[in-house]
């Protein structure tokens, strides 16, 4: 309940600081009390004004430049009217003078030390000049407020960017960590990926050599294990050597400025029979109008190709498949979908990794596990990112292609 009535007077964002500066202002109603009768109401009224407006500008910001000069005026006349040790209330609302633009801090400083000299010029010299020494702590104070906050800006920034280069360098080293450890894992991966064929071929090779295999049925069906093996090795090497080149951020690709739509349509339409073959039901959402795009054809068929026939292999008969071009307006969206056998979303987070299949049990389906890391590589090529929706509004896999316009 305290605390409430307390966020009455001053904002909860503004903390402590405020009653603590206000506390300081027991120090001049102290001497206040101690005049005389005549001079005390003026100045009780003043100093009552000033709380009203020091607790006003925390409630009023607009008026924050009024409300500080009206702080200033009732400092400079309780100095000029009662004693000049009342330029000490600076200190009370410096904290304010913190929040204006730069340019009002330095003019009411500048003037508020041109006015503060003028004052003790007329009240103490030359008659005490032993005083002075009294007054220099607010004028001085108040004078080089500005460069003060300066300094401690500029210290504050050097601070950020002391903590935003050691951040960096602690996300560098981690990136290279995850670089190098991904390396060793994509290495061990791609000599166990033709070791395994190589293995067969080595295997069925020899036995035809030292003729083992007097069956020419027999004979034949080595030959096709020798020769399948031999095509997976040729298409692993090659899908390894796009995805090098891609990897390289000096590679260049050949974007040319085409319809997407009709681009899609003709992609699609080479899938077609495959789609059928599984019995799957196609839903397309293809504007009919011309959706002009800068892309390297080559290279965005092989991305959305690799989607395509991942959705194809890896799931059931009469699957739905969901293919959609949307346009908003600083993105192009392509988006595949299924509602078949799905992905863990643990997986999904790694699905665009190298060597990362959708499911441990096919690490023999003649997949080379490249083909999502290549398709995020060309995407990437075009400013662009894919990831993967596992709890979609329909379906249960949604692949989503982002393009900048």
């Amino acid at each position: 309940m305290n605390l409430n009535k307390f966020n009455q007077v001053f904002p909860k964002e503004e903390g402590i600081f405020p009653y603590i500066y206000l506390a300081n202002m027991c120090i001049p109603l102290f001497f206040m009390l101690r005049e005389p009768t005549e001079t005390l109401y003026p100045g009780l009224l003043l100093l009552l004004i000033f709380v009203i407006v020091y607790r006003q500008i925390f409630w009023s910001s607009k008026f924050l430049i009024l409300f500080v000069v009206v702080e200033l005026v009732i400092t400079l006349v309780l100095s000029y009217f009662y004693d000049p040790l009342y330029l000490y209330i600076v200190f009370v609302f410096s904290y304010l003078m913190t929040r204006l633009q730069w340019k009002w801090l330095y003019w009411l400083c500048g003037s508020y030390a041109i006015f503060s000299l003028i004052l003790i010029y007329q009240t103490v010299f030359p008659d005490h000049l032993i005083l002075i020494v009294s007054f220099l702590p607010p004028v001085f104070g108040g004078a080089i407020l500005p460069f003060i906050m300066k300094a401690s800006l500029r210290y504050k920034e050097l601070n950020e960017d002391l903590k935003r280069v050691a951040e960096e360098l602690r996300i560098k080293s981690e990136e290279k960590e995850r670089l190098e450890e991904s390396k060793k894992r994509m290495l061990a991966d791609l000599s166990h990926d033709l070791k395994t064929p190589m293995t067969t071929i080595q295997g069925y090779s020899k036995a035809l050599y030292d003729n083992f295999v007097e069956d020419e049925e027999q004979r034949r069906r080595y030959l096709k294990y020798i020769y399948d093996k031999s095509i997976r090795v040729t298409d692993l090497i090659d899908e390894l050597f796009i995805f090098s080149k891609l990897d390289n951020p000096d590679s260049l690709i050949n974007k040319q400025e085409q319809d997407l739509c009709e681009f899609l349509r003709q992609l699609i339409v080479e899938f077609y029979e495959m789609f059928a073959e599984k019995e799957m039901e196609l839903n397309i959402e293809i504007p009919s109008k011309r959706i002009v795009y800068s892309f390297d054809q080559k290279l965005f068929y092989r991305a959305i190709s690799n989607i395509l026939e991942n959705t194809i292999k890896y799931n059931p008969l009469q699957t739905n498949v969901f293919i959609s071009l949307k346009e908003s307006k600083d993105l192009l969206v392509i988006e595949i979908g299924d509602d078949g056998t799905g992905i863990r979303e643990d997986l999904a987070e790694t699905l665009f990794e190298p060597f990362v299949r959708g499911d441990k049990s096919r690490m023999n389906d003649g997949g080379t596990g490249l083909g999502l890391a290549i398709t995020r590589k060309i995407v990437q090529k075009h400013n662009g990112r894919v990831y993967v929706d596992t709890n979609p509004t329909r379906g249960s896999t949604n692949f989503i292609i982002e393009l900048p316009i």
